[in-house]
């Protein structure tokens, strides 16, 4: 039975291998294009903050992609919020998002003749990503991941939360916990402050009317727990992290899923105990924990367990024909050329070495691979599903 994940390939593939030979070697003479890039994507495209030079395996595919086209390229750089003004309204009106961009109906359907950005589309499908995410290693130290609410001690929100946990910065939150208060009275403007109720403990009691204190030792009092989830901001992990983490706040259990604005910053966020789980692309998720514990020095304590059971994304550049129409035709033969010639199969062997692809991503470069005019060879049941009807067995990633 057909995946969504096939049909997408199937849909993308047959308009491209369509094209007659003569628009391959027809090119435009070299007129430059605007390539939005993506500065922290790691392993498949960052920004080398020491050089200023863009690297990574998607970064070679577009540079390589544009030159055969026939154009030359202009890059400018994209963070997370850029990105999601253009794919949602086309600000920054880039030719080219070189990006990991997850095909999905809500963006396809902006896409559309109907939709706010009619003259977007997504390339081919160039990889297929595990979005999943970790957690902390079990008796890892994360003090500001998740912590203990007493018996009565009401319901903050996680904004609140959050905001509790910046102001005790340089204390110890494991050892801490809020407890329930005596009825507190309005202070009178008229008498001094009790130190004890100024700044922002202070604050923070007459807010919950709650005292903040150390717990006493040996107290075995029913507590209630609140864990933070961290993505990066715009992702698909968004609504993933945001679904979990509506489904698993209950009985007592208070999760707050909190956006990152990069990876970098989701990384550091994690390795320094503040983040229970990090969801994301596991490339990427790898890439930024190892980039954070090369800078720094330290090892992050990373459960990586849990990926192994994530959705398949798959990836696509997206590409504007707002000013030069047939700009997208003309990347979409390049991308199936240098498939087939075996440029992207050299190029992930030297972006992701010792790498083992899945079952899904290798089925998709063998599709890619496939010269115009050639059959899905009927053995593999993945391909021999290339032929399957649009309509028929589709599933959601």
């Amino acid at each position: 039975m057909c995946t969504l994940f096939t049909k997408l390939v199937l849909a993308a593939l047959l308009p491209a291998h369509a094209l007659t030979s003569a628009a391959h070697a027809d090119t435009i003479g070299g007129e430059e294009i605007t390539v939005g890039v993506r500065s922290d994507a790691r392993p498949f495209i960052w920004q080398d903050q020491n050089t200023k030079g863009y690297n990574g395996f998607f970064w070679d595919i577009c540079t390589e992609a544009v030159q055969r086209a026939g154009y030359r390229l202009k890059a400018v750089n994209v963070n997370t919020g850029k990105r999601a003004e253009f794919l949602r309204a086309g600000s920054g009106d880039y030719d080219l998002l070189c990006d990991p961009t997850t095909i999905t109906l809500k963006r396809m359907q902006n896409f559309a003749y109907n939709g706010g950005v009619r003259y977007l589309e997504f390339s081919p499908i160039v990889f297929v990503a595990n979005g999943s995410y970790v957690k902390q290693q079990l008796r890892a130290i994360a003090p500001k991941a998740a912590g203990d609410l007493p018996k009565g001690a009401g319901k903050p929100t996680c904004d609140e939360i959050v905001t509790w946990l910046g102001q005790v910065e340089g204390e110890k939150p494991e050892e801490w916990k809020w407890w329930p208060a005596p009825n507190l009275q309005a202070a009178d403007p008229e008498k001094t402050p009790d130190p004890a109720t100024d700044g922002f403990l202070g604050w923070f009691k007459r807010k919950f009317k709650l005292t903040l204190s150390r717990s006493p030792q040996g107290e075995d009092e029913q507590t209630k727990t609140f864990e933070i989830w961290g993505y990066v901001e715009g992702s698909t992990s968004q609504l993933t992290a945001e679904r979990q983490a509506k489904t698993g706040s209950k009985d007592g259990l208070m999760i707050c899923p909190r956006a990152m604005n990069s990876h970098d910053d989701a990384a550091k966020a994690f390795c320094s105990g503040s983040l229970a789980r990090y969801y994301g692309d596991v490339d990427m998720i790898r890439a930024a924990l190892a980039g954070y514990s090369e800078d720094t020095a330290t090892r992050c304590a990373a459960d990586f367990t849990p990926a192994a059971a994530g959705s398949y994304e798959p990836y696509a550049f997206v590409v504007s024909s707002r000013h030069f129409p047939d700009f997208p035709e003309r990347i979409s033969v390049a991308l199936y050329g240098m498939f087939e010639d075996g440029t992207v199969e050299r190029l992930f062997t030297g972006h992701f070495p010792g790498t083992q692809k899945s079952q899904y991503l290798g089925t998709l470069f063998r599709i890619n691979s496939i010269p115009a005019g050639s059959e899905a060879p009927s053995k593999d049941p993945l391909l021999a599903c290339f032929r399957c009807p649009v309509g028929i067995g589709a599933s959601s990633l």
